[in-house]
């Protein structure tokens, strides 16, 4: 039986767009175990402009992690599976089997005339589900030539609704060979992803936006730096795994230069600045660092309880690479014993008391 979900894992967002186009890239090829040579070589197709930069290992990381948690790719579970760097990477990945294509299928219709746009699913080897899904877009690209009301660029949901009669259809019709390199685009569709609304207050002019994972713990630090907010220009709620996605958000305020981000120190709590860290990368925001300070004084005076689940020595090792290097090992302990340290410790008189935690902000 498994363990009932955390209501952080109840929360998980769909693909990230990121995700989405490493997961097309990654299952276009032909053979189920891929070495890291060509995950890399899958990773630099789908993120151009991430792979082979500074952030480049990391945003990777948080991908694989995120397409593992839907089921899209299996990583290896010992450490001989990983490298040595920071954070590691698997040496290998395994995909699920691809469904078996439909090839000199007769049809009862006949052959289908597909629009230039979709001209490669001619010559591509399609399951009949890829087809039938194709056709849809087929006859919309069709009736829609030349009207601009109806091509005007919309949310991906409103597109996704309008062609299949359900909103999420395409959120998962992205994470397929359909939307491989070389194939469809949200372009073509004339859809655009919609970040979720990220809640935030102005606090002063400074640079820094610092994103806090919680409500309680996002008002107390909000009102510590009122009048007095040093280098913080806004303070942001980050509200779980929302942020994966929100984080995109932040590309539409003014003057941001440092994005610190404060959560829980538990699995979830440390996955999600890994993964919002992609969006933000991929827009060329500033990297998605930890409030080092607060992070610091949670561990001083946090107290241990338990956490949702078990965490493996490799897990545990993967998440605190995040941290700063001289609280790692200690948040590795925390994690290893099967115990989670909540935000809400760092309380308003504590922070009142005790004010290093502003030291990097």
């Amino acid at each position: 039986m498994q363990d009932r979900p955390s209501p952080k894992e109840a929360e998980r967002q769909p693909l990230s767009e990121s995700a989405a186009c490493l997961a097309a890239s990654l299952s276009a090829a032909t053979e189920r175990r891929l070495e890291q040579t060509a995950i890399l070589a899958a990773f630099g197709r789908a993120c151009p402009g991430t792979a082979g930069t500074t952030q480049g290992r990391l945003v990777l990381s948080a991908l694989l992690d995120e397409l593992a948690d839907h089921g899209l790719l299996d990583l290896p579970r010992g450490r001989d599976g990983w490298d040595d760097a920071q954070p590691r990477l698997p040496r290998w990945l395994r995909l699920p089997a691809p469904p078996k294509p439909t090839t000199g299928v007769p049809r009862a219709t006949g052959p289908v005339v597909w629009r230039s746009e979709l001209a490669w699913a001619a010559t591509d080897a399609l399951t009949t589900a890829q087809i039938e899904a194709l056709k849809t877009i087929n006859r919309w690209l069709r009736d829609t030539d030349g009207d601009d009301e109806r091509r005007t660029v919309v949310p991906m949901r409103e597109r996704s609704l309008e062609l299949f009669g359900n909103e999420k259809r395409l959120d998962s019709l992205t994470a397929t060979t359909l939307f491989a390199p070389g194939r469809l685009t949200l372009a073509t569709l004339f859809a655009e992803r919609i970040p979720p609304p990220l809640a935030y207050e102005r606090v002063g002019s400074g640079g820094i936006v610092l994103v806090i994972e919680n409500s309680d713990t996002f008002e107390t630090i909000r009102r510590h730096l009122d009048g007095d907010c040093g280098q913080v220009g806004y303070v942001a709620f980050g509200g779980g795994h929302a942020f994966e996605a929100s984080a995109a958000r932040i590309a539409s305020l003014d003057g941001v230069t440092d994005i610190a981000y404060y959560g829980d120190l538990d699995n979830e709590g440390l996955t999600i600045p890994q993964r919002a860290n992609s969006s933000a990368v991929a827009l060329g925001l500033p990297p998605i660092r930890p409030a080092r300070g607060l992070y610091r004084l949670l561990l001083q005076h946090g107290l241990p309880c338990q956490a949702h689940r078990p965490i493996t020595a490799l897990e545990a090792e993967r998440r605190v690479s995040w941290l700063p290097e001289d609280v790692r090992y200690k948040a590795s302990d925390i994690l290893l014993s099967g115990h989670r340290l909540s935000q809400e410790t760092t309380g308003r008189i504590l922070l009142h008391r005790n004010r290093l935690w502003r030291d990097d902000l």
